[in-house]
């Protein structure tokens, strides 16, 4: 039990005694009343603005999340305002910022700053996007902060040996590792009160691996439960009243701790001396979220860690996560006594003069996403991008097919290899049952390339082994639970693994038999040795030989070891450019467009599902017309209405 919790039952004791007993003595311990309050991956969405339909929403927004705030505060003057990184990239917003680049911060306040500063925001800590535009980018960003910036675990490396995920070593911080804010508060009898706040933030080691490109020889990282350990005893030492944690990372149901593990949060929770946690990185709610049931140690309804209040506030401002602490001063300074972790939703109400500081940069941004690129004749969508071959993938391979035939021509790659491509359906209705690619047919612009691509990744080439490539498909198999032959009834199809894990490999033909086991784990550890979903693997017609070699074309995220893919650890690497994989797709938006007057859209069935035995299978998509519409493609589909959360139901047989 924590301390501030027997205390509370201590006190309440002690109350009820001197009640009882007609005694008219107040306590005049001091007491402060204080909130804390967090925002978290908000990625640039700083308008209520959907950048992708290009009109207003309410759903999301710090502009929104901003009205949340002004009222919060105005209930509790005693208040801290927090971020928790993934900060500047994911809005076109953002993407129009970094296209501006370094010269345009050397200049101007990065409108998310700005932004942050406006709402006066007392500590920031950094998330793993941060670093997608690179150490230079990110700097000069900070710079424009009115507020401190904090990351424990980060750290510039005085040569190449020194960079990498490291066990020892705290020296050169990229940004200090914690801060002890000193604000001044009015306790319950009026009394003013100076309270110094510990603030440390802490960002996933895995950092060196999806930004490998600019990180590489110039940083290293320290595990995040290390770092809290070694750093919560200094913040006490330096006379911290509290101290406040702000991992930017989920939680896991790991029994025992992993060294480097992405998702620490409840780990860190153990630390001795930690008051408070503000956590993110999985956009998921916490308390709340039914992914953090029957975790060790998690109350996922009164919002505790190990008896540590928590909160986690969703993604893109749509909600506020706000922790109300009651401390009493006693012999040993300011104890917590009692905690009420809150999450807060935003509603219509809307944060005017915000919007008004970003008006130029929003219409600048609006202006990029409507520059016209060709037309396509099929529309391009993923509403069933994991269940059959989907034009969003497709478009994205033929994209990188094309420039990697183009680095074979120039003599950048080898030429006597097969050029395939690998792509992932990013928007596959994780966050909503909106979140899914849907360009109607028609004019392309450069907005509808944020629709198709959602992250600045760069294009890179692997050179693999027909034995590594089939590994590979084993992994992205993931994406489907091991369904059960015997099984009469409709059984779920997709598993939890995210649909940015599954690669669709575009130049080679393959089945996968969902009745088989999955070969790996999540972490990339051989979980069957025996299995094999991949089935019937051949190019050009014949079937591939372990021997065999190719060209995959594919994102900076995957060829550095993203995702935990066997094989794909940086080291099969053998091109590393300069173009982000969107520039790449409107490159080859406007060369087709020369050639064919139009952006011909013709997906090739190159991958399907199987079943030793036919089987049901149930799996959930959007509910639109569009959705309804590309169903049309497809047989042995049926559309089984709509859930409560507002996806379309539909069963799908199975077969050889």
């Amino acid at each position: 039990m924590k301390a501030w919790m027997r205390t509370t039952i201590v006190a309440a004791f002690a109350m009820a005694v001197v009640v009882g007993c007609g005694s008219l003595y107040v306590n005049q311990t001091p007491t402060l009343q204080v909130r804390l309050m967090e925002t978290s991956d908000l990625h640039a969405y700083m308008l209520g603005y959907d950048y992708t339909r290009q009109q207003a929403t309410q759903s999301y927004g710090l502009a929104h999340t901003a009205a949340v705030i002004h009222q919060a505060r105005a209930e509790q003057p005693n208040n801290v305002l927090f971020d928790n990184g993934d900060l500047i990239q994911g809005s076109a917003l953002g993407d129009w910022v970094a296209e501006q680049g370094v010269s345009y911060l050397q200049e101007h306040v990065h409108p998310v700053i700005a932004a942050l500063n406006y709402l006066q925001y007392d500590a920031g800590n950094l998330g793993n996007h941060e670093f997608n535009f690179g150490l230079d980018f990110l700097e000069q960003t900070l710079a424009g902060a009115h507020f401190p910036y904090v990351s424990a675990n980060v750290f510039y490396a005085e040569n190449a040996q020194q960079a990498g995920m490291r066990t020892e070593g705290w020296e050169r911080p990229l940004v200090n590792p914690y801060t002890i804010l000193e604000r001044s508060f009015t306790d319950t009898n009026g009394q003013d009160h100076t309270l110094k706040i510990g603030v440390l933030g802490l960002l996933p080691p895995q950092i060196m691996t999806w930004d490998a490109m600019h990180l590489n020889g110039k940083v290293y990282v320290r595990d995040m439960v290390a770092a809290a350990q070694y750093y919560v005893p200094k913040m006490r030492a330096e006379g911290a009243d509290i101290v406040v944690a702000i991992p930017h990372s989920g939680l896991n149901d790991h029994a025992r701790y992993q060294e480097f593990s992405e998702q620490a949060s409840r780990h860190i929770a153990t630390v001795p001396g930690i008051d408070a946690i503000f956590f993110g990185h999985q956009h998921r709610r916490f308390p709340g979220d039914q992914s953090y049931d029957n975790l060790p140690g998690v109350d996922n309804t009164n919002g505790f860690i190990y008896g540590v209040p928590a909160v986690s506030p969703g993604y893109w401002g749509s909600h506020l996560g706000i922790i109300d602490l009651t401390l009493e001063q006693g012999e040993s300074g300011w104890q917590v006594v009692h905690a009420a972790p809150e999450l807060r939703g935003i509603t219509e109400a809307y944060d005017e003069e915000l919007a008004k500081l970003l008006t130029a940069q929003h219409e600048a941004t609006v202006n990029m996403l409507n520059e016209p690129l060709t037309v396509i004749d099929k529309p391009i969508n993923s509403f069933f991008a994991r269940v059959f071959p989907d034009t969003s993938t497709y478009m994205i391979n033929q994209a990188q097919t094309w420039y990697g035939l183009n680095l074979q021509e120039q003599g950048v790659l080898p030429a006597n290899l097969p050029v395939l491509s690998a792509a992932a359906p990013f928007r596959n209705g994780f966050q909503s049952a909106d979140d899914y690619t849907n360009i109607p047919a028609g004019q392309v612009t450069l907005g509808h390339l944020s629709d198709l691509y959602v992250y600045p990744n760069l294009l890179q080439a692997v050179q693999v082994s027909g034995a590594q490539l089939r590994e590979w498909l084993e992994m992205s198999a993931l994406s489907f639970h091991t369904l059960d032959p015997q099984e009469v009834a409709p059984q779920p199809l997709f598993s939890d693994f995210p649909s940015f894990n599954f690669d669709v490999i575009s130049g080679i033909e393959y089945s996968i038999d969902v009745t088989q086991p999955a070969r790996y784990q999540t972490t990339g550890d051989l979980a069957n040795p025996n299995a094999r979903r991949i089935q019937a693997l051949r190019f050009q017609g014949k079937p591939v030989q372990d021997s065999d070699q190719f060209i995959v074309m594919v994102n900076n995220y995957r060829a550095g070891g993203g995702g935990h893919f066997p094989s794909l650890n940086g080291e099969t690497i053998i091109y590393e450019g300069s173009n982000e994989v969107r520039q790449v797709i409107a490159q080859y938006a406007r060369e087709q467009a020369k050639q064919h007057n139009q952006l011909l859209v013709e997906p090739t069935n190159n991958w399907r599902l199987t079943a030793s035995t036919p089987v049901t299978a149930v799996f959930r998509t959007a509910s639109s017309a569009a959705a309804e519409a590309e169903a049309q493609r497809y047989t042995k589909l049926e559309e089984r209405g709509v859930n409560e959360a507002g996806y379309a139901i539909y069963h799908i047989v199975i077969e050889k």
